[in-house]
This record gives structure tokens, C-alpha cells and sequence, in this order.
């Protein structure tokens, strides 16, 4: 009850750009849901194959990888909200031009564009939280956060399963048929330009504001030796799990409809109850970790999911398949909070939105650009269990590197607090 007590009180004395971050969230999430089920489907009802699919996912991955470093850097000298804004604007136009667009070119180009998007506002997001909030609040307010992602997406996975099917019965047509589907992306349109509304008249907050002279570096990279090597080992374990993710999470919708003839309906319906999984999981992991340690926790989680996601490779039983992706999804994200604000408070300050957009880019050239990539060849030659076998090695590699270079971390207080008290002394 006192764990919980605090939970609370983290909670309820969040300011107000917090709130309207959360809202911004809310709304984003619902989206990214129903263009995450459709999507893939829709291409799939264009006429095109799991290969061109795979590069059309990984082509975000090239903005990201172009643009991502210069926009993280200017992020930390200038401030995150403008970026903020300037992704969530491009999202929205972006998401309108994929959900209208038929030929290889225009895709192409709308998903390019939606890369540019993740670029201006993604690799912003877990900075300007660590900005808005205090260090015994991050990891409540990053689990909240994810929570509200996840519990929202079970609501924007029901619509999204929900409009194609009822449109198909009106129209009398397929619920894979090009049109239910376009339908359902363009509603996906009208949320991502409710969640720019909500951001627009935040207020600026610059970073490295709050720490102390001498604290202050104007170096966003890192410029020593033992900064680089902090840098990597913050970086390779979730580049690994980035790339397992891509080969894997990208083609969910199309392992259930290919493999267990799924139609939209129940493909949200499942997508759906995996978010109320996870989001549950998602807010105990604050006082996971506070028994456990950060560390452990986000190692510990990771490789009890293995199991489950061996067994979505390898078994036809649709009712074992559908509870092992519950059980896989929560164990595999619901640290992912607390890993993220570990991985920030390591790194000075004004270092963050730079060591986030590096993290982006390697990301999205994991989830985005070769996981998919790789996968979608496996697929072709031998289907979705040598696909999914790969990305259980990723995992497995990722989680095991976390805990070989940051075991002896649990219970030490951050990089960046140990840097202080270095000043202050």
C-alpha cells in the first residue's frame, strides 16, 4: 500500500505540460493503433507481397537515419516543443498521403515522409518528459505514459478491427477489400491532427535549464573516450532488441490472417486485449523495479517472454498462439519505461535528445529498415517460424548485453547525479 501510496502521489502532482504530453499520447496512440492493424492489410489488398511491404516499413528508417542526429542535436541546444509540433503536423500529413496513395512511387514517398516525421518528434518525446518532470517522478510518469499508449491502442484496435468489418457489410464487399480499409486509415488521420491540437501554445523548455554551471556541457556527442563507450553500451542492447522487433511486431496483422485466416474484426479484438495486457504490466513495473532494481527487472521480463514468442513461432493452436502474443507483448514492454529513463539518466543533460536520436536511428534501421527486410525474405522462402526464430535470437542477445555491461548499476544513483555531487563538492 505505501508503494502504491507513492504511485500516486508521483502521479497526481504532475505539471501541466505533463498532462498535455499525456493527452498528446492518448490521441497518437489511438491513431498509430489503427493505422498499425490496417495498414500492412491494405498494402496486402493493393496487390503487393510481404517483400515490398517489408521495404516500404524500413523506409522511415532512411529519414530517421539521415536527419535524425542533426534534429536531436539542435533539440538540445534549442529546445523540443517546436520539434514536437513540426513531427505531429508531418505525421498528419504524411498518414493522409498513405491512406490515399496506390501507386509504388507516392508510398514510397508518404513512408519516407512519415520517417521524417519520427525524426522531428520522436527522438524528442523521452527528453522533453525528463525536462517537464522531477528524477522521483520519471519512472512513474514514463509508465504512466506508456500505460495510457497502450490502454488507448486497445480502443484504437477495436475501431480499427470494427470499421473495416462493418463497412464490408454495408458495402458488400470484403473486410480486406481496399476501400473499408482506406477508410479506417483515414480516421487514423483525423486522430494524429487532434493529438498536433493538443500540443500547440506549449510552452518552451530549454534543456540543461536546470543543472548547475559546472554541470553544463555544450557537447551534445559524446567527446571522450569514456563517453563513447557509455554511448554504445546504452545503444547495442536495444538496437539488438529493435532489430528481433522489426522481423517480427511489423508483421503481426499478417501472421494472423495468414496463418489463422483472421479477419480485421478479430485481429483488433486481439490487438486490443494484448494493450489492456500490457498496460497493466506496464504500471506494476515501478514497483517491480523498487524490488528488484531497474536492471534486473528489464532483463528479467525480457527473457521470460522467449518462451511465448517461441511458441507464436512454432505452434499451429490458434488459442496457445493468441495467449502466448498476450504474455510475449506485456513481459517484453512493460520495462521498457524504466529502461528508458535508466538509459537517459546516464548521460549529461543536454546529451539526451542526442543519445534518443541515435537510439531512434538505430532503431528504426532494426525495426524499420533490416529487421523487416530480413524478415519478409524468411518469409517468403520458408514462412513466419524462421522469421520469428530470428528475432527470439535478437531478444535473447539484446536482454543478455543490458545485463553484462549494467548488472552492477542496480541501486548506484545516476551518471548524472554522481556529476553533480562531484560539483557540488
Amino acid at each position: 500500500m505505501k508503494a502504491f501510496g507513492e504511485y500516486a502521489r508521483a502521479v497526481t502532482n504532475l505539471g501541466p505540460h505533463a498532462w498535455r504530453f499525456l493527452l498528446f499520447s492518448t490521441f497518437s496512440s489511438v491513431g498509430w493503433s489503427m493505422f498499425n492493424l490496417n495498414f500492412n492489410l491494405y498494402l496486402y489488398a493493393l496487390g503487393y507481397k510481404q517483400d515490398f511491404i517489408g521495404i516500404l516499413n524500413g523506409l522511415p528508417s532512411l529519414a530517421i537515419l539521415a536527419l535524425g542526429l542533426p534534429i536531436g542535436m539542435m533539440a538540445d541546444r534549442k529546445g523540443y516543443v517546436k520539434f514536437l509540433v513540426a513531427g505531429a503536423v508531418l505525421t498528419t500529413l504524411s498518414s493522409l498521403g498513405l491512406a490515399l496513395s496506390v501507386t509504388r512511387s507516392a508510398l514510397l514517398l508518404y513512408s519516407f515522409l512519415s520517417g521524417l516525421a519520427g525524426a522531428a518528434s520522436w527522438v524528442v518525446g523521452a527528453p522533453f518528459l525528463m525536462s517537464i518532470s522531477k528524477p522521483e517522478e520519471r519512472v512513474y510518469l514514463f509508465s504512466v505514459q506508456s500505460a495510457i499508449m497502450m490502454g488507448t491502442g486497445f480502443f484504437g484496435s477495436l475501431l480499427a478491427g470494427a470499421v473495416p468489418d462493418y463497412l464490408a457489410g454495408r458495402w458488400g464487399v470484403s473486410s480486406t477489400a481496399v476501400m473499408p480499409l482506406r477508410v479506417a486509415l483515414l480516421i487514423n488521420v483525423l486522430f494524429a491532427l487532434l493529438g498536433t491540437l493538443t500540443l500547440l501554445g506549449m510552452k518552451e523548455s530549454k534543456p540543461g535549464a536546470s543543472a548547475a554551471p559546472g554541470q553544463r556541457t555544450t557537447h551534445p556527442l559524446p567527446r571522450t573516450g569514456k563517453e563513447m563507450v557509455l554511448f554504445i553500451k546504452l545503444l547495442g542492447p536495444q538496437a539488438m532488441v529493435a532489430l528481433g522487433a522489426g522481423a517480427m511486431v511489423t508483421f503481426f496483422q499478417l501472421f494472423f490472417n495468414l496463418r489463422f485466416g483472421m479477419e480485421p474484426g478479430k485481429i483488433g479484438t486481439v490487438f486490443a486485449f494484448s494493450s489492456v495486457t500490457t498496460m497493466l504490466a506496464t504500471l506494476v513495473a515501478p514497483l517491480l523495479s523498487g524490488r528488484l532494481g531497474r536492471v534486473r527487472t528489464v532483463v528479467v521480463t525480457e527473457l521470460l517472454s522467449i518462451p511465448f514468442l517461441l511458441t507464436l513461432a512454432y505452434s499451429a493452436n490458434v488459442g496457445m498462439v493468441v495467449s502466448s502474443y498476450y504474455l510475449r507483448t506485456a513481459l517484453m514492454n512493460m520495462a521498457g519505461p524504466i529502461q528508458q529513463t535508466f538509459v537517459l539518466e546516464q548521460v549529461d543533460e543536454r546529451q539526451r535528445a542526442t543519445l534518443t536520436s541515435l537510439g531512434a536511428m538505430l532503431g528504426s534501421l532494426g525495426r524499420g529498415g533490416i529487421g523487416p527486410i530480413i524478415s519478409g525474405y524468411l518469409q517468403v522462402v520458408s514462412g513466419f517460424s524462421l522469421a520469428f526464430t530470428f528475432t527470439t535470437i535478437c531478444y535473447v542477445i539484446g536482454a543478455l548485453l543490458f545485463w553484462f555491461f549494467f548488472r552492477r548499476a542496480d541501486g548506484a544513483p545516476p551518471a548524472s547525479l554522481r556529476l553533480a555531487s562531484k560539483t557540488l563538492v
